[in-house]
């Protein structure tokens, strides 16, 4: 059977409840809804529904989409963390409210700027995190590598193909002979688009400072 639509939740954008790729709908509804999720122990005055449809509306504008299955039990803010960063997103708490935000500069249209560098906005030190543990990354954990990204094309009533995206950054100091490290986004990603930027974002996070 293809499955075209999946469970109806209340969309961000709308206000209506419809079938949706995009990943904050989904974990907002999974948030507040006592059917689907853990909406009795969570709550919507427990997330900040504004940031999170603001987030739909950038996943939306930059062609990030969820089409996945959840077909067994699972920890909610561990898997929300995790594919939010598929989703070149951050998971959130600000001001006792669940939120996602991109983690990613963006314009005044929403979508990702690559002429603007993050700002850092906060420090985090011993005096405001509890048991504060630091890690430092070894240098051959931090070499330049290129990424393998698995993702999926949907063929309508028939079977999907798995395709792949060898990215490697325009970098004087990588080499053909880089290590490729694989990211398998096949179980939800059907958009090229968000399989090149995560590519390129999870290259960009481990990349040495050339300076």
């Amino acid at each position: 059977a293809y499955f075209k639509k999946g469970i109806k939740v209340k969309s961000l954008l709308g206000g209506v409840n419809r079938s949706t790729s995009l990943f904050p709908e989904i974990a907002y509804a999974l948030l507040t809804s006592s059917d689907i999720g853990a909406g009795r122990l969570v709550g919507s005055s427990s997330v900040d529904r504004t940031a999170m449809a603001n987030a739909a509306d950038y996943c939306k504008k930059n062609k990030f989409f969820w089409d996945g299955t959840i077909s067994s039990k699972l920890n909610l803010r561990d898997f929300i963390f995790e594919h939010a960063g598929y989703c070149l997103l951050d998971f959130t708490i600000i001001g006792g409210k669940f939120s996602l935000k991109p983690s990613v500069p963006v314009n005044g249209d929403n979508e990702i700027d690559k002429r603007v560098l993050p700002e850092v906005k906060a420090l985090f030190t011993d005096g405001n995190i509890n048991d504060l543990q630091v890690s430092f990354l070894a240098p051959e954990e931090r070499q330049t590598f290129k990424a393998a990204v698995l993702f999926r094309n949907e063929k309508e009533n028939g079977f999907p193909e798995t395709r792949s995206l060898l990215i490697r950054e325009n970098d004087p100091h990588g080499s053909d002979s880089d290590p490729i490290e694989t990211f398998d986004l096949s179980g939800f990603c059907t958009s090229r688009q968000q399989a090149e930027y995560f590519a390129f974002f999870a290259i960009r996070s481990t990349e040495l400072d050339p300076t």
